[in-house]
């Protein structure tokens, strides 16, 4: 009985791991309720799941408002651009429904797929403001880069996010309840998993043309 609750355990791990990233997936909600700070509200919960992913210690409330305080401004800009094509994208998405023909339905299933990868490109992004000072333009253009040099993990990324999505669907009445303790932070820890090992190339100096420094080293 003690070896069970002993905190090497790998089930005591684990289940820590899910007590942190439903305070983490809290912490997150709470401070993108003003909306305008979404972006930066992302970027701490990154912030704190870099740390998780790499086994370093976390404090997961302090790295969080610490993070959202570095990087406010930014995440702010970052966030209200994503918010702004994911407001465009529903809006033409919304309006080609009224249209039932060939080349409307090739339209939405392109827009569809631009909108899905563009949440794969969200999370290069914000974990790239994260770990790196840069500016957003830059941030952005090196997760474009990102996303198409690494696709194999990009389209990892974007399976994360469909099948979470089948998750919700399929949980229905519980969903609500699956959204508030772990609606951005599983698919995100996943998503870090899976864009964490780019990242150390990039510290490494395997990858200079980023531009970006470590904010670690600061």
């Amino acid at each position: 009985m003690e070896r069970f609750f002993d905190t090497n355990n790998p089930i005591m791990r684990f289940l820590s791991r899910l007590v942190d990233l439903a305070v983490l997936n809290l912490l997150t909600l709470a401070c993108a309720l003003p909306v305008v700070t979404m972006g930066a509200s992302l970027t701490a919960m990154n912030y704190v799941m870099i740390h998780q992913v790499r086994n370093e210690e976390t404090y997961i409330t302090k790295m969080f408002f610490r993070s959202l305080k570095d990087n406010l401004r930014q995440g702010i800009g970052l966030g209200l651009i994503y918010a702004g094509f994911a407001a465009m994208a529903a809006v033409d998405l919304l309006a080609l429904r009224r249209f039932d023909t060939k080349e409307t339905t090739a339209l939405m299933l392109f827009l569809t797929f631009v909108s899905v990868y563009a949440v794969a490109l969200a999370a290069y992004s914000f974990g790239l403001l994260a770990r790196f000072e840069n500016t957003v333009r830059e941030t952005l253009k090196n997760a474009a880069r990102l996303s198409v040099g690494n696709l194999p993990r990009t389209m990892g990324m974007i399976l994360v996010w469909v099948v979470w999505g089948a998750v919700l669907l399929y949980l229905h009445k519980a969903a609500p309840l699956a959204i508030l303790l772990y609606g951005v932070s599983l698919p995100g820890y996943l998503c870090t998993l899976l864009y964490d090992p780019v990242f150390k190339k990039m510290e490494a100096g395997i990858n200079p043309k980023s531009g970006a420094v470590s904010k670690e080293e600061k």
